[in-house]
Protein backbone atom coordinates (compact mmCIF):
# COMPACT_ATOMS: atom_id res chain seq x y z
CA UNK A 1 0.00 0.00 0.00
CA UNK A 2 1.35 3.28 -0.75
CA UNK A 3 1.99 5.73 1.86
CA UNK A 4 -0.06 9.04 1.80
CA UNK A 5 2.09 11.62 0.38
CA UNK A 6 3.40 14.85 2.22
CA UNK A 7 3.59 18.74 1.52
CA UNK A 8 6.64 20.76 2.62
CA UNK A 9 6.28 24.17 1.91
CA UNK A 10 9.13 26.53 2.66
CA UNK A 11 8.24 30.39 2.08
CA UNK A 12 11.81 32.23 2.68
CA UNK A 13 11.40 35.68 4.20
CA UNK A 14 12.08 38.23 1.69
CA UNK A 15 14.87 36.39 -0.31
CA UNK A 16 14.01 37.33 -3.61
CA UNK A 17 15.51 40.31 -4.95
CA UNK A 18 15.87 42.06 -8.00
CA UNK A 19 19.33 42.04 -10.25
CA UNK A 20 22.48 43.36 -8.49
CA UNK A 21 25.05 45.89 -10.47
CA UNK A 22 27.87 44.02 -8.13
CA UNK A 23 26.49 40.65 -9.07
CA UNK A 24 26.62 41.29 -12.55
CA UNK A 25 22.94 42.03 -13.16
CA UNK A 26 22.50 39.06 -11.01
CA UNK A 27 20.56 38.15 -7.49
CA UNK A 28 21.63 36.89 -4.72
CA UNK A 29 19.91 33.58 -5.74
CA UNK A 30 21.65 33.04 -8.52
CA UNK A 31 25.17 33.82 -7.56
CA UNK A 32 24.87 31.51 -4.12
CA UNK A 33 25.86 28.44 -4.05
CA UNK A 34 23.03 26.21 -3.52
CA UNK A 35 23.21 22.85 -4.23
CA UNK A 36 19.88 21.46 -2.60
CA UNK A 37 18.23 24.58 -3.97
CA UNK A 38 18.95 23.86 -7.58
CA UNK A 39 18.75 19.97 -7.08
CA UNK A 40 15.07 21.00 -6.52
CA UNK A 41 14.86 23.65 -9.51
CA UNK A 42 16.39 20.29 -11.67
CA UNK A 43 14.01 18.23 -10.33
CA UNK A 44 11.14 20.03 -10.34
CA UNK A 45 8.81 22.66 -12.20
CA UNK A 46 9.54 26.09 -11.69
CA UNK A 47 8.19 30.03 -12.39
CA UNK A 48 7.10 33.13 -10.74
CA UNK A 49 4.41 34.01 -8.39
CA UNK A 50 2.72 37.23 -8.51
CA UNK A 51 1.34 38.03 -5.16
CA UNK A 52 -0.39 41.76 -5.10
CA UNK A 53 -0.08 42.75 -9.24
CA UNK A 54 1.76 46.52 -8.82
CA UNK A 55 1.76 46.72 -4.71
CA UNK A 56 4.77 45.57 -2.87
CA UNK A 57 3.61 43.12 -0.32
CA UNK A 58 4.18 42.77 3.41
CA UNK A 59 4.55 39.42 5.09
CA UNK A 60 0.74 39.53 6.11
CA UNK A 61 -0.49 40.13 2.71
CA UNK A 62 2.08 38.32 0.75
CA UNK A 63 1.24 35.06 3.20
CA UNK A 64 -2.32 35.42 3.02
CA UNK A 65 -1.99 35.65 -1.15
CA UNK A 66 0.32 32.02 -0.51
CA UNK A 67 -2.51 30.43 0.82
CA UNK A 68 -5.09 31.37 -1.65
CA UNK A 69 -6.46 34.60 -0.15
CA UNK A 70 -6.85 38.06 -1.74
CA UNK A 71 -5.52 40.23 0.75
CA UNK A 72 -7.80 43.16 -0.75
CA UNK A 73 -10.75 40.98 0.52
CA UNK A 74 -9.98 39.41 3.80
CA UNK A 75 -8.07 42.61 5.04
CA UNK A 76 -4.10 43.20 5.95
CA UNK A 77 -4.29 43.16 9.45
CA UNK A 78 -1.36 42.79 10.88
CA UNK A 79 -1.17 43.79 14.12
CA UNK A 80 -4.11 41.65 14.76
CA UNK A 81 -2.59 38.70 13.90
CA UNK A 82 0.23 39.20 15.86
CA UNK A 83 -1.63 39.65 18.41
CA UNK A 84 -3.37 36.69 18.24
CA UNK A 85 -0.71 34.48 17.66
CA UNK A 86 0.42 35.70 21.12
CA UNK A 87 -2.44 35.35 23.03
CA UNK A 88 -2.98 39.31 23.57
CA UNK A 89 -6.42 40.16 24.46
CA UNK A 90 -8.27 42.61 22.24
CA UNK A 91 -12.16 43.00 21.95
CA UNK A 92 -14.25 44.58 19.88
CA UNK A 93 -14.43 48.50 19.70
CA UNK A 94 -10.14 47.88 20.41
CA UNK A 95 -7.20 49.35 17.95
CA UNK A 96 -4.51 47.19 17.99
CA UNK A 97 -1.58 48.57 16.37
CA UNK A 98 2.04 46.88 15.88
CA UNK A 99 4.91 49.15 17.13
CA UNK A 100 8.95 49.01 16.45
CA UNK A 101 11.72 50.54 19.10
CA UNK A 102 13.12 53.21 17.40
CA UNK A 103 15.78 56.00 17.61
CA UNK A 104 14.24 59.45 17.38
CA UNK A 105 15.58 62.77 17.26
CA UNK A 106 13.64 66.26 17.29
CA UNK A 107 11.33 64.79 15.24
CA UNK A 108 12.74 62.56 12.93
CA UNK A 109 13.77 59.08 13.14
CA UNK A 110 17.61 57.91 12.64
CA UNK A 111 16.86 54.09 13.12
CA UNK A 112 13.49 52.34 12.87
CA UNK A 113 14.80 49.18 14.97
CA UNK A 114 16.73 51.11 17.75
CA UNK A 115 19.99 49.28 16.92
CA UNK A 116 17.74 46.39 17.29
CA UNK A 117 17.63 46.59 20.54
CA UNK A 118 17.85 42.75 22.21
CA UNK A 119 14.33 41.82 23.67
CA UNK A 120 15.72 41.72 27.34
CA UNK A 121 15.82 45.22 27.48
CA UNK A 122 13.20 46.04 25.13
CA UNK A 123 10.91 44.26 27.98
CA UNK A 124 12.38 46.27 30.75
CA UNK A 125 11.49 49.47 28.26
CA UNK A 126 7.78 48.46 27.82
CA UNK A 127 6.60 47.43 31.89
CA UNK A 128 8.08 50.88 32.55
CA UNK A 129 6.37 52.75 30.17
CA UNK A 130 3.19 50.54 31.25
CA UNK A 131 3.45 51.70 34.34
CA UNK A 132 3.73 55.71 33.63
CA UNK A 133 1.85 56.11 30.70
CA UNK A 134 -1.23 58.04 30.79
CA UNK A 135 -3.91 59.04 27.78
CA UNK A 136 -5.92 61.99 28.33
CA UNK A 137 -7.58 62.61 25.48
CA UNK A 138 -10.49 60.23 25.43
CA UNK A 139 -10.95 57.97 28.61
CA UNK A 140 -8.76 54.67 27.62
CA UNK A 141 -6.47 51.96 28.83
CA UNK A 142 -3.23 51.69 26.94
CA UNK A 143 -1.10 48.62 27.23
CA UNK A 144 2.32 47.65 24.90
CA UNK A 145 3.04 43.97 25.01
CA UNK A 146 6.28 42.98 24.18
CA UNK A 147 6.78 40.59 20.95
CA UNK A 148 10.15 40.22 19.33
CA UNK A 149 13.00 41.98 20.06
CA UNK A 150 12.20 45.52 18.68
CA UNK A 151 8.83 45.17 18.05
CA UNK A 152 5.92 45.35 19.94
CA UNK A 153 1.92 45.53 19.88
CA UNK A 154 -0.25 48.67 21.29
CA UNK A 155 -3.80 47.99 22.41
CA UNK A 156 -5.80 50.92 22.58
CA UNK A 157 -9.04 50.03 24.92
CA UNK A 158 -11.74 52.62 25.49
CA UNK A 159 -14.08 53.11 28.47
CA UNK A 160 -16.34 54.10 26.45
CA UNK A 161 -17.53 54.53 22.47
CA UNK A 162 -15.46 51.82 19.91
CA UNK A 163 -12.35 53.12 18.54
CA UNK A 164 -11.62 53.09 14.71
CA UNK A 165 -9.02 51.93 13.04
CA UNK A 166 -9.34 54.21 9.85
CA UNK A 167 -6.18 56.06 10.86
CA UNK A 168 -3.11 56.38 9.51
CA UNK A 169 0.62 54.95 10.50
CA UNK A 170 3.35 56.70 12.67
CA UNK A 171 5.86 54.52 10.85
CA UNK A 172 6.90 56.51 7.82
CA UNK A 173 7.91 53.43 5.50
CA UNK A 174 4.12 52.53 5.69
CA UNK A 175 1.60 53.76 3.86
CA UNK A 176 -1.64 53.13 5.09
CA UNK A 177 -4.78 53.51 2.86
CA UNK A 178 -8.43 53.14 3.68
CA UNK A 179 -9.72 49.71 3.81
CA UNK A 180 -6.79 47.77 5.39
CA UNK A 181 -4.32 48.54 2.63
CA UNK A 182 -0.75 49.55 3.78
CA UNK A 183 2.22 49.83 1.14
CA UNK A 184 5.58 49.96 2.00
CA UNK A 185 7.10 53.14 0.86
CA UNK A 186 11.02 54.04 -0.33
CA UNK A 187 12.16 57.12 2.42
CA UNK A 188 14.38 59.37 0.62
CA UNK A 189 17.06 61.20 2.83
CA UNK A 190 16.09 61.90 6.28
CA UNK A 191 13.00 60.20 7.72
CA UNK A 192 10.12 61.91 9.56
CA UNK A 193 8.10 60.76 11.97
CA UNK A 194 4.72 61.31 11.16
CA UNK A 195 1.55 62.37 12.74
CA UNK A 196 -1.26 60.03 12.77
CA UNK A 197 -4.35 61.48 11.07
CA UNK A 198 -8.13 60.13 10.61
CA UNK A 199 -8.76 58.14 6.95
CA UNK A 200 -12.53 59.51 7.32
CA UNK A 201 -14.51 61.92 8.81
CA UNK A 202 -16.18 59.73 11.68
CA UNK A 203 -15.77 61.52 15.26
CA UNK A 204 -13.84 57.80 16.41
CA UNK A 205 -11.40 57.58 13.86
CA UNK A 206 -10.36 61.72 14.80
CA UNK A 207 -10.27 60.37 18.62
CA UNK A 208 -8.10 57.72 18.11
CA UNK A 209 -5.38 59.21 15.72
CA UNK A 210 -5.72 62.49 18.60
CA UNK A 211 -4.78 59.28 21.23
CA UNK A 212 -2.35 58.11 18.75
CA UNK A 213 -0.39 61.07 18.14
CA UNK A 214 -0.94 61.75 22.44
CA UNK A 215 0.77 58.23 23.01
CA UNK A 216 3.74 59.20 20.57
CA UNK A 217 4.91 62.20 22.21
CA UNK A 218 4.07 61.11 25.88
CA UNK A 219 6.11 57.58 25.06
CA UNK A 220 9.07 59.22 23.71
CA UNK A 221 9.01 61.61 27.06
CA UNK A 222 8.92 58.44 29.49
CA UNK A 223 11.62 56.46 27.49
CA UNK A 224 13.92 59.14 26.49
CA UNK A 225 15.57 59.44 30.38
CA UNK A 226 14.95 55.89 30.99
CA UNK A 227 18.09 54.41 32.48
CA UNK A 228 18.23 51.76 29.82
CA UNK A 229 18.41 54.58 27.54
CA UNK A 230 21.15 56.42 29.20
CA UNK A 231 23.31 53.59 29.46
CA UNK A 232 22.92 52.63 25.58
CA UNK A 233 23.84 56.36 25.15
CA UNK A 234 26.95 56.05 27.30
CA UNK A 235 28.15 52.70 25.30
CA UNK A 236 27.53 54.80 22.23
CA UNK A 237 24.28 52.62 21.22
CA UNK A 238 21.28 54.11 19.75
CA UNK A 239 18.70 54.89 21.98
CA UNK A 240 15.35 52.97 22.23
CA UNK A 241 13.39 56.03 22.66
CA UNK A 242 10.07 56.05 20.45
CA UNK A 243 7.75 53.37 19.45
CA UNK A 244 6.87 54.17 15.61
CA UNK A 245 3.43 52.49 15.02
CA UNK A 246 1.47 50.96 11.91
CA UNK A 247 -1.31 48.46 10.58
CA UNK A 248 -3.92 49.04 13.07
CA UNK A 249 -6.99 46.65 13.33
CA UNK A 250 -10.08 45.77 15.22
CA UNK A 251 -10.67 42.54 14.24
CA UNK A 252 -9.58 39.06 12.43
CA UNK A 253 -9.67 38.14 9.26
CA UNK A 254 -11.93 35.21 8.13
CA UNK A 255 -9.76 31.96 7.07
CA UNK A 256 -11.06 28.71 6.65
CA UNK A 257 -9.58 25.77 8.47
CA UNK A 258 -7.20 23.94 6.15
CA UNK A 259 -7.71 20.12 7.29
CA UNK A 260 -11.62 20.68 7.02
CA UNK A 261 -10.83 22.08 3.94
CA UNK A 262 -8.91 19.94 2.34
CA UNK A 263 -8.44 16.86 4.54
CA UNK A 264 -4.84 17.32 5.35
CA UNK A 265 -3.13 18.16 8.85
CA UNK A 266 -0.39 20.90 8.81
CA UNK A 267 2.02 22.07 11.46
CA UNK A 268 3.51 25.36 11.28
CA UNK A 269 6.87 26.17 12.15
CA UNK A 270 7.01 29.69 12.19
CA UNK A 271 9.29 32.39 14.17
CA UNK A 272 7.97 35.72 13.83
CA UNK A 273 4.37 36.55 15.22
CA UNK A 274 2.50 37.41 11.64
CA UNK A 275 2.52 34.03 10.11
CA UNK A 276 2.23 32.17 13.15
CA UNK A 277 -1.08 33.92 13.26
CA UNK A 278 -2.17 33.47 10.08
CA UNK A 279 -1.19 29.82 10.31
CA UNK A 280 -3.12 29.47 13.54
CA UNK A 281 -6.57 30.94 12.06
CA UNK A 282 -5.96 27.94 9.28
CA UNK A 283 -6.33 25.70 11.59
CA UNK A 284 -2.51 25.01 12.01
CA UNK A 285 -0.62 23.34 15.17
CA UNK A 286 2.52 25.59 16.04
CA UNK A 287 5.83 24.21 17.84
CA UNK A 288 5.28 26.71 20.76
CA UNK A 289 8.73 26.64 22.42
CA UNK A 290 11.47 27.80 19.66
CA UNK A 291 14.13 29.99 21.10
CA UNK A 292 14.50 33.68 19.53
CA UNK A 293 16.39 33.75 16.18
CA UNK A 294 20.13 34.11 16.80
CA UNK A 295 19.95 35.66 13.26
CA UNK A 296 17.60 38.23 14.90
CA UNK A 297 19.89 39.42 16.97
CA UNK A 298 22.65 40.69 14.47
CA UNK A 299 23.56 43.72 13.51
CA UNK A 300 22.71 44.74 10.08
CA UNK A 301 26.51 44.82 9.76
CA UNK A 302 27.10 41.68 10.67
CA UNK A 303 30.20 39.46 8.79
CA UNK A 304 29.43 36.86 7.05
CA UNK A 305 30.85 34.30 9.03
CA UNK A 306 28.56 35.68 12.02
CA UNK A 307 25.64 35.15 9.82
CA UNK A 308 26.60 31.74 8.74
CA UNK A 309 27.37 30.90 11.92
CA UNK A 310 23.97 32.44 13.65
CA UNK A 311 21.93 30.64 10.56
CA UNK A 312 23.50 27.10 11.30
CA UNK A 313 22.36 27.55 14.88
CA UNK A 314 18.49 28.52 13.83
CA UNK A 315 18.23 26.13 11.46
CA UNK A 316 19.25 22.98 13.47
CA UNK A 317 16.71 23.50 16.16
CA UNK A 318 14.17 23.82 13.63
CA UNK A 319 15.36 20.91 11.46
CA UNK A 320 15.20 18.81 14.78
CA UNK A 321 12.01 20.24 15.76
CA UNK A 322 10.54 19.29 11.86
CA UNK A 323 11.37 15.96 12.19
CA UNK A 324 10.21 15.08 15.71
CA UNK A 325 6.23 15.73 14.08
CA UNK A 326 6.65 14.56 11.00
CA UNK A 327 5.04 10.92 10.93
CA UNK A 328 2.42 12.88 12.92
CA UNK A 329 0.97 15.57 10.08
CA UNK A 330 0.66 15.70 6.52
CA UNK A 331 1.64 18.95 5.43
CA UNK A 332 4.43 21.43 6.77
CA UNK A 333 4.58 25.01 6.52
CA UNK A 334 7.73 26.72 7.31
CA UNK A 335 8.48 30.59 7.65
CA UNK A 336 11.97 31.25 7.58
CA UNK A 337 13.76 34.56 8.65
CA UNK A 338 16.80 36.15 8.02
CA UNK A 339 17.25 37.28 3.73
CA UNK A 340 15.28 40.00 4.82
CA UNK A 341 16.55 42.46 7.26
CA UNK A 342 20.16 42.80 4.85
CA UNK A 343 17.84 43.24 2.23
CA UNK A 344 16.35 46.29 3.69
CA UNK A 345 20.17 46.83 4.59
CA UNK A 346 20.92 46.97 1.27
CA UNK A 347 23.97 44.06 1.92
CA UNK A 348 23.55 41.85 -1.06
CA UNK A 349 26.41 40.00 0.22
CA UNK A 350 25.08 39.22 3.60
CA UNK A 351 21.53 38.07 1.70
CA UNK A 352 23.88 35.64 -0.01
CA UNK A 353 25.57 34.61 3.19
CA UNK A 354 22.02 33.49 4.45
CA UNK A 355 21.01 32.27 1.52
CA UNK A 356 24.05 29.52 1.36
CA UNK A 357 24.04 29.03 5.00
CA UNK A 358 20.19 28.12 4.21
CA UNK A 359 20.53 25.83 1.55
CA UNK A 360 23.46 23.40 3.86
CA UNK A 361 21.98 23.63 6.69
CA UNK A 362 18.14 23.77 6.10
CA UNK A 363 17.54 22.22 2.59
CA UNK A 364 20.56 19.71 2.58
CA UNK A 365 19.40 18.39 6.38
CA UNK A 366 16.04 17.87 5.08
CA UNK A 367 16.72 16.16 1.61
CA UNK A 368 18.47 13.83 3.05
CA UNK A 369 15.98 12.93 5.49
CA UNK A 370 12.49 12.73 3.04
CA UNK A 371 11.80 10.30 0.42
CA UNK A 372 11.15 12.50 -2.82
CA UNK A 373 8.95 9.64 -3.91
CA UNK A 374 6.42 10.36 -1.37
CA UNK A 375 6.89 14.07 -0.69
CA UNK A 376 5.82 17.56 -2.16
CA UNK A 377 8.17 20.21 -1.32
CA UNK A 378 7.54 24.09 -2.79
CA UNK A 379 10.04 26.90 -2.16
CA UNK A 380 9.13 30.47 -2.53
CA UNK A 381 8.87 33.82 -0.49
CA UNK A 382 6.96 35.95 0.73
CA UNK A 383 7.86 39.01 -0.97
CA UNK A 384 10.96 40.43 -2.49
CA UNK A 385 13.26 42.55 -0.69
CA UNK A 386 15.56 44.72 -2.88
CA UNK A 387 18.97 45.74 -1.69
CA UNK A 388 19.14 48.05 -4.66
CA UNK A 389 15.83 49.52 -2.90
CA UNK A 390 16.19 48.52 0.82
CA UNK A 391 12.61 47.64 0.80
CA UNK A 392 9.75 45.45 -0.62
CA UNK A 393 9.04 45.99 -4.46
CA UNK A 394 6.02 44.85 -6.41
CA UNK A 395 8.44 41.97 -8.35
CA UNK A 396 7.30 38.78 -8.41
CA UNK A 397 9.11 35.41 -6.60
CA UNK A 398 10.62 32.87 -7.44
CA UNK A 399 8.71 29.30 -7.21
CA UNK A 400 9.87 25.47 -7.43
CA UNK A 401 7.44 22.64 -6.83
CA UNK A 402 9.33 19.52 -6.90
CA UNK A 403 8.52 15.57 -5.99
CA UNK A 404 5.83 13.36 -6.54
CA UNK A 405 3.35 14.18 -9.36
CA UNK A 406 5.06 17.49 -11.00
CA UNK A 407 7.16 16.43 -14.39
CA UNK A 408 10.71 18.69 -14.51
CA UNK A 409 10.93 21.58 -16.51
CA UNK A 410 14.77 22.35 -18.51
CA UNK A 411 15.52 24.76 -15.13
CA UNK A 412 18.31 23.77 -13.87
CA UNK A 413 19.44 26.55 -10.97
CA UNK A 414 17.47 28.21 -8.68
CA UNK A 415 16.87 32.06 -9.23
CA UNK A 416 14.37 34.58 -10.34
CA UNK A 417 16.00 35.02 -13.50
CA UNK A 418 16.04 31.30 -14.17
CA UNK A 419 12.91 30.80 -13.47
CA UNK A 420 11.34 32.83 -15.99
CA UNK A 421 11.59 29.96 -18.17
CA UNK A 422 10.04 28.21 -16.24
CA UNK A 423 6.72 25.85 -16.75
CA UNK A 424 4.75 27.52 -14.34
CA UNK A 425 5.20 31.19 -15.94
CA UNK A 426 4.28 33.94 -13.70
CA UNK A 427 1.17 32.45 -11.71
CA UNK A 428 -1.04 34.37 -9.70
CA UNK A 429 0.01 33.07 -6.10
CA UNK A 430 -3.39 32.71 -5.07
CA UNK A 431 -3.69 29.73 -7.34
CA UNK A 432 -0.44 28.09 -5.73
CA UNK A 433 -2.28 26.48 -2.85
CA UNK A 434 -4.86 24.91 -4.91
CA UNK A 435 -2.16 23.23 -7.58
CA UNK A 436 -0.75 21.83 -4.36
CA UNK A 437 -3.67 20.08 -3.00
CA UNK A 438 -4.42 18.70 -6.03
CA UNK A 439 -1.35 17.17 -6.32
CA UNK A 440 -1.34 15.84 -2.47
CA UNK A 441 -4.47 13.92 -3.63
CA UNK A 442 -3.67 12.65 -7.01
Amino acid sequence: MKKKKKLLFVVLDGAADKPVKQYKRKTPFEVADTPNLDFLALHGVTGKLDLLGKIPPETDSGVLALFGYDPFKRGRCRAVLEAYALGIPFEKGDVVMRGNFATVEDSYIVDVRAGRIPGKDAKKLIDDLNRQLELESWPVEARVYHTLNYRSILVLHPLKGKLSDQISNTHPAYLRKPKYVEIPVPVKGKMKLKKCRALDDKKMSKVTAKLVNEFTKKSIEILDSHRINEKRKKEGLLSANGIILRAAGNELPKLDNLEEKYGYSWFCLGDTPVERGIAKLLGMDLVEDLPELKMESLKKNASVEEIKKAVRKDMKIRVKKLFEVWDKYDAFYLHIKGADPFGHAGRPEAKKAVIEALDEFLFGKILKNIDMDETIVCVTSDHTTACSARAHTADPVPVVIAGDGFKPDNVKKFGENYFKKGKLGVMKATKLLRLLMKKMGG
